[in-house]
């Protein structure tokens, strides 16, 4: 049963509504009620093969079968503040659903997706001595990884589409729909073809169906990469990070993603200057190597003459006002429960309630909804502020940067490398022995 005790926490009421004091134990010592690591490790590690599957944006639903069924079996689930809004979330998606207008197809995936995602999180904060902050760090890691490598494969072969998938066994009536084709038949680039353009902009996007998604996992799993190899003991951890961020430049560049590049400036500065006040200044100098490494390399000119062509045959940015503008105004056509789900706009080619989390939320589930999504994120960023180590600083970056990109990227894709980043700091804050929250 889901437990809530606030009275056993020590000296405060709001850090754990119920803390598990289990200590942690060597996996041959580990109780029979520990909820196994598997499920989730197999969402992370197997990322590849859920994309080559057609089943990447459906992983998260899977995985939550089993995790449910260990839950159901667990003597004591447990949860920590910070959590409950995105709970509270979940259960009001459901009367928005009286909203639509069409097909409730869309609404249910993402409902599923959503649910399934809390119900990782709740796995991850009860799963403490089988999921250790080292094991969910080295996988979270490896989703970075296997993003970079998507992004190689699109610059590779940008006319491969991925059709022997689970696709193959839908109905032909179902895979018609463009947004089930979307899931199902994946491609590793997004191809982009507007009026006035010479050829077709091709940037990379694999696993994700647009490069837009494709940069917002890079914003928001760099900085766990940092957090990864801070705790990773060994003289050569800060070569392995230059290396790492140097193999990376390439796709992060063909995607042009601005958005991409103005967070991961922000917030490599921000944890930077946190840390150097702290009297470390290793991360000061890895900063300004990277940036030394990526101006000398000629990345940004690059960067600069690719914005400049889009820029001439599209105006991205006043787009994205317009459709914002859009979103703003129609949202107030149904402030409470919303619309349900995307709509056409009605002056760009564009969809209302898309080109940023902020937006969608606003106007699929209602102002309430919105509030809730942004008590949810925000918390988390607030409740992970005062975390330690370094490594936790990095971690509560990659936060930092979900709030920032959640104003103009989509994050429904990312969401579960959110939670369990969240879960990851939060969790272990009151136990002894914590990675991120050593005790003196």
């Amino acid at each position: 049963m889901l437990s809530a005790q606030p009275s056993r926490l020590r000296g405060t009421q709001t850090a754990v509504l119920a803390p598990l004091r289990r200590p942690v134990a060597a996996s041959a010592d580990l109780p029979a009620e520990c909820l196994p690591a598997w499920p989730v490790l197999v969402l992370l590690w197997g990322l590849p093969l859920w994309w080559l599957l057609g089943l990447f944006s459906l992983s998260t639903v899977i995985v939550a079968v089993p995790m449910v069924l260990y839950l159901l079996r667990y003597r004591q689930v447990t949860l920590v503040p910070g959590f409950l809004p995105y709970l509270a979330l979940l259960v009001w998606m459901v009367p928005t659903a009286l909203m639509l207008d069409d097909s409730a197809l869309a609404f249910v995936l993402r409902f599923a997706q959503f649910a399934s995602i809390g119900v990782l999180a709740i796995y991850v904060l009860n799963a403490r001595e089988t999921l250790t902050a080292q094991r969910l760090l080295v996988g979270v890691c490896m989703v970075w990884v296997w993003v970079i490598l998507g992004g190689y494969l699109g610059m590779l072969l940008p006319e491969l589409r991925l059709t022997m998938t689970a696709g193959a066994l839908l109905p032909g009536g179902l895979t018609a729909n463009p947004y089930v084709a979307e899931l199902f038949f994946p491609t590793t680039v997004e191809v982009q073809d507007p009026w006035g353009a010479d050829e077709p902009f091709v940037r990379p996007s694999a696993p994700f169906a647009y490069s837009n998604g494709w940069g917002a996992s890079i914003g928001l799993l760099t900085p766990v990469i940092f957090a990864g190899v801070l705790s990773w003991r060994s003289r050569l951890r800060y070569l392995v990070l230059g290396a790492g961020l140097v193999i990376a430049l390439p796709p992060a560049l063909a995607t042009t993603n601005r958005g991409l590049f103005l967070t991961l400036g922000i917030v490599a500065i921000y944890v930077s200057i946190r840390t150097f006040l702290r009297g470390h200044v290793v991360p000061l100098l890895v900063l300004v190597g990277t940036g030394l490494v990526v101006v000398l390399s000629g990345g940004l000119s690059q960067l600069s003459e690719v914005l400049n062509e889009r820029q001439e045959v599209v105006d991205t940015t006043d787009g994205r006002e317009q459709i914002y503008l859009e979103t703003w105004q129609r949202s107030f056509d149904s402030p409470i429960l919303g619309h349900g789900s995307t709509r056409p706009s009605m002056t760009t080619e564009m969809t209302i309630g898309t080109h940023g989390m902020v937006w969608s939320m606003m106007f699929c589930f209602g102002f309430v909804g919105l509030a809730l999504f942004m008590w949810f994120l925000g918390g988390l960023v607030l409740r992970t502020a005062t975390v330690p180590t370094n490594a936790g600083l990095w971690l509560h970056g990659a936060l930092v940067s979900a709030l920032i990109m959640s104003f103009f990227y989509g994050l429904d894709r990312h969401l579960p490398y959110i939670l369990l980043i969240g879960a990851l700091v939060l969790r272990d804050k009151h136990e002894p022995g914590s990675l991120l929250w050593p005790k003196r």
